[in-house]
């Protein structure tokens, strides 16, 4: 792995951990969602997510295939995707659905994202 990935995946790596830390008030206390504090944590979520999208689409076009081949059992394809739903669908998010996310797919996803930035870091 080279440098180039190492500078792609500790940004990566940060703005996935900022997701689990704001989402998880939202988590604990959903409503949260029906005032302004909520709601200013659920567009860092998202603005986050649209963040660690892209990277991770930069991730693929850096090392085709290696996400799935290394984590198989990870949604690459929909955590890329999910990107373009914050994009392009902003306003018809459901703040159930993203938080499902954040609870269900992110640790997998963040798990994997330290994994290889540590064997980044090590030159393999």
């Amino acid at each position: 792995m080279s440098i180039d990935l190492l500078l792609l995946l500790t940004p990566l790596r940060q703005a996935l951990e900022r997701i689990e830390r704001k989402a998880l008030p939202l988590l604990v206390t959903p409503s949260l969602l029906d005032g302004e504090e909520g709601q200013d944590l659920l567009d860092i979520i998202c603005m986050q997510f649209l963040s660690a999208g892209e990277a991770l689409k930069r991730l693929e076009k850096l090392e085709p295939g290696l996400l799935a081949a290394r984590f198989p059992g990870i949604d690459w394809k929909g955590a890329m995707g999910f990107r373009d739903v914050i994009a392009h669908q902003y306003f018809d998010l459901d703040a159930e659905q993203v938080l499902l996310i954040c609870q269900d797919a992110l640790p997998g996803v963040l798990s994997a994202i330290r994994a290889l930035e540590e064997q980044a870091s090590k030159g393999n």
